[in-house]
C-alpha cells in the first residue's frame, strides 16, 4: 500500500502544454482526502516548440519562477513529497531530456517525463476514481498531445498519446489572424486525427461506449451548452453532452471571429482561439468511436497521480466510488457524529427494508444512505440554519459516484430527514431540467424515513439497541427497545411517525421500550 500515516500531505505538480498547474493533498490515512490548495498559471509550452522540433531552453526562463514559487507554496503547505511530472509539449520535443535537466537544475525539482501511456494511465485512474462508471473511452486533448484510453470493468485495456492537441493545432492549422477557421484548415485537422486514429484498431471496435473528456476542450463545451441552456446547477463534473450539443458548438464556432468568441456565453477569453482545434479533435474521435455520448470528468491526471501516491500502484483504483467519498467526508467529523451518522443510515435502510415496496430498491437505498451520511454536512458552515447550508454543500460540490440527479435528490431527502422545509416550487421549479416527475414524491418519502431515523438518535448516544418493523398492509408496527430513558428520542420519534405515516401512506403502531433509571 502507499502512504497511510495520517494527514499526509503531497504536491502534484502537472507541467502541461497549455498550463502549469499544482494541487496539494492532504489524505486521512487511507479513509479519503482533500484539496487544500490549487495553483494555476498559463503556459501554452506547444507554441514554442521550432519547426524542427526542439524547445528552447531561453524561451523556457519564464517558468523558471513559476515552477519555484510552486515548490515554495508546497513547502508552505508542509507536504511530505512533491511530484512533478511533465508531459507532451517537452515529450515530444526533440531535446525533452536537456529541457528537464535545465528545468530541475533551475528550480530543484525532481521534475519526471511522463510517457504517453502513462498519462493515459493516470487520467484513467482519476477518472473512474470520481465516477461509478465501468466502461468507456476517455479523451484527454491536451495543449500538445491528446491521449485515449479505453476500460472495461473499470480496468484499463488500452491507451494511446497522439501528438496533436489543442495548442500545437491552432499553431499548425490556425493560420487567419482574427481567428477564423475556413473549411479547408477544418478538413486538414479531421484527416490528420482520422489518419492517427485509424493504426490503432481498438479506438474503433467498441461502438456505443461513452465518452468520457477531460481536460480545457470538454470543459468549454460543457460550460457553453450549460450557459445556454440555463442549467440549474454550476457542477461541470458528470455533466452529459448528447453528440448534437457539442456538433452545434462545431458549426458555430469555426467561422467567428476571437473578438465573437469572447462574448459566448461560458467560454473563457483565454480560450478563444485553442477552442476550435480542440472541438475538431473531440468530435472527430467521438464520431470515429461511435461513441454514445460525452460525459464530462472535472479530474484527470493529477487526481490519478495522488490516487497512486496515497494508495500504491496495485490498489489505485477504487472498489467503491461512492463508500471512499462517505468515508472521506465522514473521517471530517468528529467521532461522535461519526457515530451517530453511521446509527442513522443502519436505521434508515432498515426501515425502508421493512416498508418493502420493491421499487427501485437497490437505487433508493444508495439515495437514502448517502443522504443519511451527508445530512448533518451543513455544520461544517454554521450549526444553526445547518439544513439550508448542507443543500447549498450538496448542490453546489461535486460528490464521487452521484450523477447531477441523484446529488440534487440526495441535497433535498438530507434537508427533509433534518426537518428542513421543503417547498414544492423549490424541487420542481429551481430544478425542473434535471429531476423526474416521480422524483419529488421520492424525495418526501425516503426524506420521511431519515427523518424518523435521525429522531432515534437526537441526542447521539445511540440509545436504541434495537428495531423491529414489519408492516401489513397498512399497518406498520415499529418496536424500539432503549439501553436509556431516551427522553430526547421519544419525543422527536412521536412527532416524525406523523410524517411517516403521511408520505407512505401506512398507520403506524408505535411502541418504545425505555430502561427507567429512577
Amino acid at each position: 500500500m502507499g502512504n497511510t500515516s495520517q494527514h499526509s500531505r503531497v504536491g502534484i505538480m502537472d507541467i502541461g502544454s497549455n498550463s502549469i498547474r499544482l494541487v496539494i493533498y492532504e489524505n486521512g490515512g487511507g479513509m479519503g482526502y482533500k484539496v487544500l490548495k490549487e495553483c494555476r498559471e498559463s503556459a501554452r509550452l506547444s507554441a514554442i516548440v521550432t519547426p524542427e522540433g526542439e524547445m528552447p531552453l531561453e524561451s523556457l526562463r519564464f517558468i523558471v519562477p513559476v515552477l519555484r514559487q510552486f515548490a515554495e507554496v508546497s513547502r508552505a503547505y508542509e507536504v511530505s513529497e512533491i511530484r512533478a511530472v511533465a508531459t507532451a509539449a517537452i515529450r515530444n520535443a526533440t531535446n525533452g531530456e536537456d529541457v528537464i535537466q535545465y528545468l530541475n537544475e533551475q528550480t530543484g525539482l525532481d521534475i519526471e517525463l511522463l510517457p504517453g501511456e502513462m498519462e493515459g494511465h493516470y487520467g484513467f485512474i482519476g477518472v473512474v476514481n470520481r465516477i461509478d462508471i465501468r466502461d468507456g473511452y476517455i479523451i484527454d486533448i491536451g495543449g500538445g498531445s491528446t491521449e485515449i484510453t479505453l476500460f472495461r470493468d473499470r480496468t484499463r485495456i488500452s491507451s494511446v498519446s497522439f501528438p496533436f492537441g489543442a495548442v500545437n493545432m491552432n499553431v499548425r492549422f490556425g493560420k487567419q489572424e482574427d481567428g477564423r477557421w475556413d473549411e479547408k484548415a477544418v478538413t486538414e485537422l479531421e484527416q490528420l486525427v482520422l489518419k492517427a486514429a485509424e493504426k490503432h484498431d481498438w479506438i474503433s471496435r467498441n461502438p456505443g461506449l461513452p465518452l468520457v473528456g477531460l481536460g480545457g476542450t470538454i470543459r468549454a463545451v460543457g460550460k457553453m451548452h450549460q450557459r445556454k441552456r440555463k442549467y440549474s446547477m454550476e457542477q461541470i463534473h458528470q455533466y452529459t453532452l448528447q453528440s448534437e450539443d457539442a456538433d452545434y458548438y462545431y458549426q458555430q464556432l469555426p467561422s467567428m471571429t476571437n473578438e465573437e468568441r469572447k462574448r459566448v456565453a461560458g467560454l473563457s477569453k483565454n480560450r478563444t482561439d485553442i477552442i476550435i482545434p480542440g472541438m475538431i479533435i473531440l468530435r472527430t474521435l467521438f464520431g470515429y468511436m461511435q461513441c454514445d455520448h460525452y460525459l464530462i470528468s472535472g479530474t484527470g491526471l493529477r487526481d490519478g497521480l495522488f490516487f497512486e501516491w496515497e494508495r500504491g500502484r496495485e490498489h489505485a483504483v477504487l472498489d467503491d466510488v461512492l463508500e471512499y467519498e462517505l468515508e472521506s467526508v465522514l473521517e471530517l467529523e468528529p467521532l461522535p457524529r461519526q457515530r451517530h451518522l453511521r446509527q442513522v443510515a443502519q436505521l434508515s435502510v432498515q426501515l425502508y427494508e421493512s416498508l418493502g415496496e420493491g421499487m427501485d430498491d437497490r437505487w433508493n437505498v444508495k439515495l437514502l444512505r448517502t443522504a443519511a451520511m451527508l445530512h448533518q454536512i451543513g455544520m461544517k458552515v454554521g450549526y444553526h440554519d445547518y439544513e439550508e447550508h448542507t443543500r447549498y454543500l450538496l448542490t453546489t460540490r461535486a460528490l464521487a459516484g452521484l450523477n447531477h440527479r441523484e446529488t440534487v435528490l440526495v441535497a433535498f431527502i438530507a434537508i427533509f430527514g433534518s426537518k428542513g422545509k421543503i417547498k414544492k416550487r423549490r424541487i420542481s421549479v429551481e430544478y425542473a431540467d434535471i429531476l423526474h416527475p416521480k422524483d419529488e414524491e421520492r424525495i418526501r418519502r425516503l426524506g420521511a424515513l431519515l427523518q424518523l431515523a435521525a429522531a432515534m438518535d437526537t441526542s447521539e448516544t445511540q440509545p436504541v439497541e434495537s428495531l423491529l418493523a414489519v408492516r401489513k398492509g397498512r399497518d406498520f408496527e415499529l418496536t424500539i427497545h432503549c439501553r436509556t430513558e431516551a427522553s430526547m428520542e421519544v419525543a422527536e420519534i412521536t412527532e416524525a411517525v406523523k410524517d411517516l405515516e403521511k408520505e407512505w401512506d401506512v398507520r403506524v403502531r408505535l411502541v418504545v421500550h425505555t430502561v427507567s433509571t429512577s
